[in-house]
């Protein structure tokens, strides 16, 4: 079975990033919010429950019991956000 997500950023608070993301077949239903600075400066600790890390405001319509599409979202910034120190626009996510 495929997964496809899609994320794109809508809004920059001071640190904090706002993601819309949803279901490729969606058309950005959720929002989630991240802020990775606090992350991996360490202000946030590592050991934090992924659900204070990755705060779903309103999930997807495929999301709503869970945040696993927000979660593999988050990924991907992650990785590009400890590369170059910034929030990548937009993206995917397809398995």
């Amino acid at each position: 079975m495929a997964f496809c997500i899609n994320f794109k950023l809508i809004r920059m608070d001071d640190t904090k990033a706002i993601y819309a993301y949803g279901d490729c077949t969606e058309n950005f239903e959720g929002l989630f919010e991240l802020d990775l600075e606090k992350l991996l400066s360490g202000e946030t600790p590592s050991d934090t429950d992924i659900r204070e890390v990755v705060k779903v405001i309103k999930p997807c319509i495929s999301d709503i019991e869970y945040q696993h599409k927000a979660n593999r979202a988050f990924i991907k910034i992650y990785k590009h956000y400890k590369e170059t120190s910034t929030y990548l626009l937009e993206g995917g996510y397809y398995a």
